[in-house]
């Protein structure tokens, strides 16, 4: 017989709510697996393996004879609710669209997810990370601030039984974990191809962060590299500039030099692209006249800004989706290795890369 997570999360989160609601103490007696079978409406088979799994948990124990009891990590393991945490909630990102994916999915399996926020601080992650684990989570998704920060941190609490499901930033040097991310390598790749088969040779890659900052940065400045080899386009001697948003630097300069002779930019992501159209413009130069523009999220702004933004468009809510239910297959037992999924892009061509 095939189990499948929703009937054993049905009897978890039934003995689960069971427990809390009558404020049940450990070596507190549990119902008989008849009573749970018909409060349920699961079969035998199904309920004794979603009771062994509470066991193993220790949330759950049983007395040859006598039953099923109270185990002492059941008050402190969570098992119904997922918690999430998001380096920031920005109303112009599509950062919400993965919390209401990972929340719709939940939510069709009685499972609740618990959104926090770190604003961006890397210690704060850590702190939320660490206060989850003492309150007795074993999973949670998480939209890191970085590939570098809390490496070292995300090892230990993964070796303490932490699984973590990692969206769209895998931390350096940490292969084997979970992580679900867009195909940032291809969709790079695209945007470069793109700009090429308008007749652009002078490509630059433009980022509002460091290049190692995350690995999806990198992954995209990756697919730029691939597409100008594939074309047998030198790289120029700097392909890569940044500068924080709306702000002007040494690098703002050099890509606009005239010696330089950039006539198109991919940017890494679509803040990115309007940074740099902007910057253009203040510098007299048209977009795509004198320079073509292609981001990459697909982002709402990119459909609004003058001209229409070309991009990358990638697909949020299916990254929270994806995130949730490897979360769901792990607090439920389902899955106990490491999944990593990597979703598709697709190319969105409008009048900023347009000749």
């Amino acid at each position: 017989m095939a189990f499948t997570g929703k009937k054993l999360s049905i009897v978890i989160n039934y003995l689960s709510d069971y427990i809390r609601n009558n404020s049940l103490e450990t070596g507190a007696k549990l119902p008989t697996e008849g009573e749970l079978i018909k409060a349920t409406g699961v079969s035998r088979v199904t309920l004794r393996r979603a009771l062994s799994n509470m066991q193993d948990e220790k949330q759950i124990y049983s007395v040859q004879g006598s039953g099923y009891f109270v185990g002492e990590a059941c008050n402190s393991l969570k098992t119904n609710i997922i918690p999430l945490i998001i380096s920031y909630d920005h109303e112009n990102s599509k950062i919400l669209n993965i919390v209401h994916g990972a929340q719709a999915y939940l939510e069709k399996r009685q499972c609740q997810l618990d959104v926090h926020i770190s604003k961006r601080n890397p210690e704060t992650e850590k702190h939320m990370l660490n206060q989850l684990y003492d309150d007795g989570y074993r999973c949670a998704i998480i939209f890191p601030v970085s590939s570098e920060d809390n490496i070292d941190f995300y090892f230990q609490i993964i070796q303490k039984g932490m699984h973590l499901v990692f969206i769209d930033r895998q931390p350096k040097d940490i292969c084997c974990c979970n992580l679900v991310k867009s195909d940032n390598m291809t969709g790079g790749y695209l945007a470069t191809k793109h700009l090429i088969e308008q007749g652009h040779k002078r490509i630059a890659v433009f980022g509002l962060e460091p290049l190692v900052h995350t690995s999806a940065i990198y992954e995209r400045y990756f697919g730029y590299r691939q597409a100008l080899r594939e074309f047998g386009i030198p790289e120029p001697e700097q392909s890569y500039y940044f500068a924080p948003y709306r702000k002007s630097n040494a690098d703002i300069d050099k890509l606009f030099s005239a010696a330089n002779n950039i006539t198109a930019v991919f940017a890494i992501n679509d803040h990115a692209a309007v940074d740099i159209a902007t910057h253009a413009y203040n510098r007299g130069l048209k977009v795509p006249n004198d320079l073509a523009v292609i981001g990459f999220d697909n982002l709402d702004i990119t459909s609004i800004f003058t001209p229409n933004l070309s991009t990358i468009d990638q697909p949020f809510t299916e990254l929270g989706e994806n995130a949730a239910e490897i979360a769901y297959k792990h607090i439920t037992k389902i899955s106990t290795g490491y999944t990593q999924k990597i979703l598709p892009i697709k190319l969105i061509v409008r009048e900023s890369t347009k000749r």
